[in-house]
């Protein structure tokens, strides 16, 4: 014969799902039933005898009603005892946890305000089994640990997870670093990849998920989407299947797709990653690109008490901005109460964050990359000696000058790179010829638009101002002469006598 077991304290644990925690859910405890007798077999219970406590017995009785389960009276039962018969995740146990925690009101709490911003949450209580309520979550039905044990009839004692009302996605945008953040900038026309990580429900109360992305400024990239289970004894499963095929999500923006019950069945309490792209299509400094991802519970029936409101669907929203920078072409002859500008002037951008260079459509306000700087687009500066880079996203750029304009010492032709952080944070230094470039340190790209106010030289005597070396050879008198530029000034060296109209004359000799 089994050995019985002297009733004494058990321990219930109560879990938040992979990657999840227990903060922002209170927890109230009301025991339903002790266990005068307990017989056990090896390390695990063999069986126990379920009696009311004085409150519960009454209360038991009307849940029991409300689901339709009559107390087998003949056969020895219990209010109690008929409450364990149930069969865990059945609608009849639902509608029973539902009818207890409507009814609590009254009743006298074993634990009350449980909280933790932890995972887990242990509390030792008399032998027996328990309701749990939860300020954030559907009512839970659970026994403690049992002399010890964990296990009774292949069941896990004194251990229960959540069951959430709300499913809570963490959206993020991989940055152009390759870091996951809450908000990345891009630049508009490119495509950004991005990530919804949530715990799935308890399979007691759930049956699927339905994700909807709403977008703003951005165009989801059909075929890229995936899911895989990031935490939990399923880490690393390839779950993308186990979804619909996304369609256009309720905002006609974006896509929507709802799991199979396969997915909680197999991986509740665990957490899924959702990853796809997005193009950027219509983000400017006015108006960032975002995205809101909602993830709604599709509940079991009978899952949801009659007195709680229907649960809204978890949400969360990443922002996708862009900055502006401005280049302003002026003559050397300018003066601080003369601004020469200079119309004309041909310049490419490169990003060297991705090694591609960037041509801008007006039509559609939006750039596109290519490889070579061979068919980088040259964009010219307007009357005011102005270009302006509209919507860029983070990253380092380097801004060159390909042509200078008529009247202009072709020979120099600086550059300058700029670097635009995530927060829109932005330098501007220069590179060849350094010293034609104002230096902009720091610059708030949200309040302002920085500008590279870049000079052009129209005579030999300004090469001082370039701020490095820069070397040309001119006509005086027929004599051909080396000009060699420094920050110090000017040297100038004889090289040879030719005639004026040489046509092998060297322009440029460093």
């Amino acid at each position: 014969t089994a050995p019985a077991a002297m009733a004494a304290d058990g321990n219930l644990t109560i879990t938040a799902g992979a990657g999840g925690s227990l903060a922002g859910h209170s927890f109230d405890i009301y025991q339903l039933a002790t266990y005068p007798d307990v017989q056990l077999d090896g390390d695990e219970v063999k069986n126990v005898s379920a009696k009311p406590t004085g409150e519960s017995d009454a209360w038991i009785k009307t849940a029991l009603d409300a689901a339709g389960v009559s107390v087998d009276s003949s056969a020895g039962e219990n209010t109690a005892s008929q409450l364990l018969r149930q069969t865990t995740g059945s609608v009849e146990s639902r509608k029973i946890a539902a009818s207890l925690q409507d009814n609590a009101s009254g009743k006298t709490a074993v634990k009350k305000n449980l909280t933790s911003g932890e995972s887990t949450l242990t509390v030792s209580l008399p032998e027996g089994f328990y309701l749990i309520t939860d300020s954030a979550g559907l009512p839970i039905l659970v026994s403690t640990t049992v002399s010890g044990k964990t296990s009774m009839g292949g069941a896990t004692l004194g251990t229960t997870y959540i069951k959430s009302r709300v499913a809570q996605p963490d959206k993020q945008v991989k940055s152009i670093d390759g870091t996951w953040k809450e908000s990345a900038a891009a630049t508009n026309g490119e495509t950004r990849e991005f990530r919804i990580r949530l715990t799935l429900p308890n399979s007691l109360s759930a049956d699927t998920i339905t994700i909807d992305d709403g977008m703003e400024g951005m165009q989801y990239v059909d075929g890229s989407f995936a899911a895989t289970i990031s935490e939990g004894d399923g880490k690393g499963a390839d779950v993308t299947s186990m979804f619909s095929a996304p369609g256009s999500s309720d905002s006609g923006k974006g896509f929507k797709t709802t799991s199979t019950g396969d997915l909680i069945d197999g991986y509740q309490n665990q957490q899924v990653t959702v990853t796809y792209k997005a193009r950027i299509t219509d983000a400017d400094k006015a108006n960032a690109a975002s995205n809101t991802a909602k993830v709604t519970v599709n509940w079991l029936p009978d899952a949801v008490p009659p007195t709680i409101t229907p649960p809204e669907p978890g949400e969360d929203t990443v922002t996708v901005p862009t900055y502006d920078v401005d280049l302003k072409k002026i003559s050397a002859a300018s003066t601080d109460t003369n601004q020469i500008a200079v119309s004309g002037a041909k310049f490419t951008i490169k990003n060297e964050t991705l090694g591609k260079w960037l041509n801008w459509d007006e039509a559609t306000r939006q750039w596109s990359y290519v490889d070579t700087a061979a068919a980088a687009q040259e964009r010219s500066t307007d009357a005011k000696g102005v270009i302006s880079y509209d919507s860029l996203g983070a990253g380092t750029y380097l801004i060159s000058e390909t042509q200078t304009p008529a009247g202009y010492l072709s020979f120099v032709k600086p550059s300058f790179r700029v670097t635009i952080d995530d927060e829109g944070k932005t330098s501007i230094t220069g590179v060849e010829q350094a010293g034609l470039t104002s230096k902009v340190a720091d610059a708030d790209g949200k309040a302002t638009t920085p500008t590279a106010t870049v000079k052009n030289l129209d005579s030999v005597t300004q090469l001082p101002q370039t701020g490095g070396a820069s070397m040309a050879v001119i006509l005086i008198g027929g004599m051909a002469v080396l000009l060699f530029a420094g920050a110090t000034g000017i040297k100038a060296f004889k090289l040879r006598r030719i005639g004026l109209f040489d046509d092998n004359l060297p322009q440029i000799m460093a």
